[in-house]
């Protein structure tokens, strides 16, 4: 009967974690090989997509919910929705939300290729056309050994 307890509330406690990024999204992602080296770049975790400088971890996103909307050999794609920062004096519920959609590029890095703030309770949704600073940012490649850039015998390509 112990056991039985024990494995239940084993599994309800997995059901509170949040979902874990896609395998692809592991490790430190950044601009480029400087910022690489110094360890300076965005990780995807399951409760919070942070940026990573120094000692220092700030979010960026926070509880992102992934969905793989494609996955193959030469393909990658990624729905990221996220939950809006509560300001102190603003409403008691943000009622809003992200949406990310990263794709693999032909580089082996990843780049937003759509993002969308959405009203939750209006449904409306606002698309910044020019200028938006999470495309820029999200414009990345892994950091050291990944799948992506490395040919079948598991060497980086000259």
């Amino acid at each position: 009967m112990a056991r039985s307890a024990i494995a239940l509330l084993g599994l309800l406690l997995a059901g509170c974690a949040g979902p874990r990024p896609p395998e692809e999204l592991s490790g430190l992602w950044s601009a480029g090989p400087a910022a690489c080296a110094a360890g300076v770049g965005v990780r995807f975790r399951a409760e919070a997509i942070e940026a990573v400088y120094d000692d220092e971890v700030e979010t960026l996103f926070s509880q992102p919910q992934y969905e793989i909307e494609e996955r193959t050999e030469r393909a990658f794609r990624v729905r990221i929705v996220y939950h809006l920062p509560r300001l102190g004096s603003g409403a008691g519920t943000v009622g809003a939300h992200g949406v990310l959609i990263l794709a693999r590029q032909e580089d082996g890095g990843i780049a937003a290729v759509a993002h969308t703030l959405v009203d939750g309770l209006t449904g409306a949704a606002r698309v910044r056309i020019v200028n938006d600073p999470a495309s820029s940012l999200l414009a990345l490649e892994p950091c050291g050994a990944h799948p992506w850039r490395e040919d079948l015998r598991g060497r980086v390509p000259a």
